[in-house]
């Protein structure tokens, strides 16, 4: 009877709450797990490994092959990351990846496990749509997704296809619009391109500008994006927006390096070049991610050379937006 038990103890929550469960481990990239849902398992899905015993994520990964001709309902599923040296046990739990096993296995943050949709998934578990501080635009939305600071709203139209409309510019009569398109989204490498266009009818003064980002993801927890940014206004020197507001003052070539830390926040660093001035600058920046809220605090410059404090030499940087 105990040992009978001891059995519904191990199988019934695996049953319940998992999808599978690990039954071989091949060698240290490689193991195979049993399937208990085959729509929660197809080649290329990700997936979260739990141990069974210690309640915690040990290590996460790809599926390769599913359904084996040698082994029926078995999924051949390759690591990525062991998280903080854990080993993985036979018999651990097999979770898809999505932001109810992150939240409820207290998953530190990884860039790889970084999630895509639509706004019920909390911000903090997605990939960046801007880079806060940097004013440089990040990859597209999810989806009916939306992205609200008091300088700018976005709109994602549908997962790689979104819109874009900055406040301050509206404030000073300028009519104007952009759109963003993710043209590629792998593992390998990420490219979003975005334009932005700006009109006001008094002064017959327009603004121009486009760019993108690409994306090289360098391990689980680093990504570097780099970000060209051409803008033409032709009343540079007279434009309220680009004089006053600081707008679309400068065409620049950016590098950031993304580092995500364990509680998912994201520290973001490097070099930036202006193409009109020909210097080269820098920022970093720190960003607090809440459910919905960002927030980012940094310093930045335009030149390294400028030993100033102000607008001249170094600076404080901040953002903050609504993301949902």
């Amino acid at each position: 009877m105990k040992i009978l038990f001891l059995i519904i103890f191990l199988i019934l929550p695996v049953k319940l709450f998992a999808n599978g469960q690990v039954t071989e481990i091949v060698d240290p990239q490689n193991i195979f797990a049993d399937i208990y849902d085959a729509t929660q398992f197809t080649v290329g899905s990700k997936v979260i490994i739990v141990s069974r015993y210690a309640n915690k994520a040990v290590a996460f990964g790809i599926v390769k092959m599913v359904n084996l001709n040698v082994h029926p309902n078995t999924a051949l599923i390759v690591l990525e990351e062991i998280i903080d040296t854990n080993m993985i046990m036979l018999t651990d739990l097999i979770y898809p990846l999505d932001y109810k096993t992150l939240q409820d296995q207290k998953v530190p943050g990884f860039s790889a496990l970084g999630l895509r949709g639509e706004g019920h998934i909390p911000a903090k578990f997605k990939e960046l749509a801007t880079y806060g501080v940097f004013t440089s635009e990040g990859h597209s939305l999810g989806k009916n997704e939306f992205l609200v600071s008091p300088f700018q709203l976005q709109y994602g139209v549908t997962d790689t296809f979104g819109l874009k409309m900055v406040s301050a510019l509206w404030t000073d009569g300028y009519l104007n619009a952009g759109i963003k398109y993710q043209a590629l989204n792998t593992k390998y490498a990420k490219i979003t391109v975005s334009t932005f266009g700006a009109y006001k009818v008094q002064s017959k003064d327009y603004i121009l500008q486009t760019g993108g980002v690409l994306t090289f993801p360098q391990n689980a927890k680093f990504q570097t994006h780099y970000i060209a940014n051409i803008t033409l206004d032709p009343q540079f020197k007279e434009a309220y927006a680009s004089k006053g507001l600081g707008l679309f003052t400068d065409s620049s070539i950016k590098s950031i390096t993304e580092y995500m830390t364990d509680n998912w926040n994201r520290l973001l660093f490097g070099p930036i070049y202006n193409v009109e001035l020909q210097t080269l600058g820098g920022t970093a920046s720190y960003m607090w991610i809440w459910t919905t809220f960002h927030m980012s605090l940094g310093l930045g410059t335009k030149d390294f050379r400028s030993l100033s404090f102000g607008t001249n030499g170094y600076y404080y940087v901040y953002d903050f937006f609504w993301r949902f």
